[in-house]
């Protein structure tokens, strides 16, 4: 199973604003979803006004959707997400 492409969408936040981007290259987005997968296991603690980040993963075997709060976001994670979003 190779990932083809993610798509990111990013909700909540003070502005409720929805923002949505794809990463299309394979190598970027399997970088990408290693990433999501090992922030899944992070603490989902909300807090008033946070962001929301839904993360579709498409794969060579199917769709898998993996949903993130701002407090998930791990160190390396954070600034890949906010570049890609800007």
């Amino acid at each position: 199973m190779s990932v083809q492409r993610v798509v990111v969408t990013r909700t909540g936040g003070f502005a409720g604003i929805v923002v949505t981007r794809e990463v299309d290259d394979p190598s970027e987005a399997e970088r990408l979803t290693a990433a999501v997968r090992s922030a899944a296991s992070q603490d989902a603690g909300r807090a008033r006004d946070d962001f929301v980040y839904e993360f579709t993963i498409v794969t060579t075997v199917g769709i898998e959707r993996v949903d993130l709060t701002g407090a998930q976001l791990t160190d390396d994670l954070r600034p890949a997400v906010r570049s890609l979003l800007a």
